[in-house]
Parts: structure tokens; C-alpha cells; sequence
């Protein structure tokens, strides 16, 4: 990961979470919430989708697999949303095929992140996205 610059680590904004593992959200949400963001976070799709609805997140992290509807089936319904389809989204799986990468970017990934990450790896790269999203306007 590249080194954070002060301007990136200034930039927050409200981060969805939607995984299976509640010790992963909670760990996500620590990480997330020391760095000054509102994180919110969802068991399964169908309340990632809700969430998502309610809430309009800058940035989603997506389980690749849960039960009922997996992330890419979850990230494809939030595409067919108007206002959520280009909310970025940054899959997280457990799952060590190679296949997972290029699903995720086929699905309409921003990135895939294999668990288990560190937390300077998931602070980077939230701040980067972010980051790019404020440089394009695309942030309040």
C-alpha cells in the first residue's frame, strides 16, 4: 500500500459494512470508527440493501459469501438503484481462489481484499478510495 499523506487521513465519510461474521463487522467497525468515519453495518444483502437505501454510503465492504444472496447477487441489486449505482464497493473474502478478483470487478468491485487483512491495509485503502471519490466531487 502506499504510504497515506495528511490530506487523505482527514477525509472521512459514512462506510457500510455488510459480512456474515459478527466479529468482523465489530473488528471493521472499531477499525473504521477510530479513524473518525460512520460506519454502519448489515448481517446479510438483503439488510446491505436496506442499509444502503436508508443511508446512501460513500463507500460499501462486501462479504463475498453469506447466506441467502451472496455480495456479487447484493452488489448487483445495488447497481440497479440509481442512486447507489456507482457507490464504490471493495469485496472482502476469506476464499483463496484467484476466480474472486475478477468476479468482483465483473460484479461492479472497485477492489477485492482477501481476509484476513491488516487494519493499516483496510485504513489505506478506504482512505485512498475516499480520497479519489472527494478529488472527483463525488463525496460531500
Amino acid at each position: 500500500m502506499l504510504p497515506m499523506s495528511t490530506d487523505q487521513a482527514r477525509i472521512t465519510g459514512t462506510i457500510l459494512v455488510v459480512d456474515d461474521d459478527e466479529a468482523i463487522l465489530q473488528t471493521i467497525k472499531t477499525i473504521l470508527s477510530e479513524c473518525g468515519h460512520t460506519v454502519l453495518t448489515a448481517r446479510d444483502g438483503t439488510k446491505g440493501l436496506a442499509a444502503a437505501e436508508q443511508t446512501s454510503p460513500d463507500l460499501i465492504l462486501m462479504d463475498v459469501v453469506m447466506p441467502e444472496m451472496d455480495g456479487y447477487e447484493t452488489t448487483r441489486r445495488l447497481r440497479e438503484r440509481p442512486h447507489l449505482k456507482n457507490v464504490p464497493v471493495i469485496f472482502l473474502s476469506g476464499r483463496s481462489t484467484g476466480e474472486d478478483a475478477g468476479r468482483s470487478f465483473a460484479h461492479g468491485g472497485l477492489t477485492f481484499v482477501r481476509k484476513p487483512f491488516s487494519t493499516q491495509q483496510l485504513t489505506d485503502l478506504v482512505a485512498l478510495t475516499l480520497q479519489s471519490l472527494d478529488e472527483s466531487g463525488e463525496t460531500g
